[in-house]
């Protein structure tokens, strides 16, 4: 499930663009609380959307980060 960002969440990690036929995705790390992140991904492009994965927190920006880049493998696909 992806949703919007919630209010004042911040983006503190990033990782490379993801290209592919379902768009370019760049990966982040959001934090929305302190210690607590969510995964994210920045489509990039016309129309361009953020959007946030919040089925699961992570205390690591880093993890966050990691399972983003897999998350925007799967969306570019």
């Amino acid at each position: 499930m992806a949703a919007s960002p919630p209010p004042g969440a911040q983006n503190v990690r990033r990782g490379a663009i993801v290209k592919g036929p379902g768009g370019n995705w760049v990966p982040c790390a959001i934090k929305i609380a302190p210690g607590t992140f969510y995964s994210g991904l920045f489509q990039v492009g016309p129309g361009q959307r953020q959007v946030c994965i919040p089925d699961v927190t992570m205390s690591c920006a880093d993890a966050a980060l990691l399972r983003a880049i897999t998350l925007a493998s799967f969306a570019a696909a």
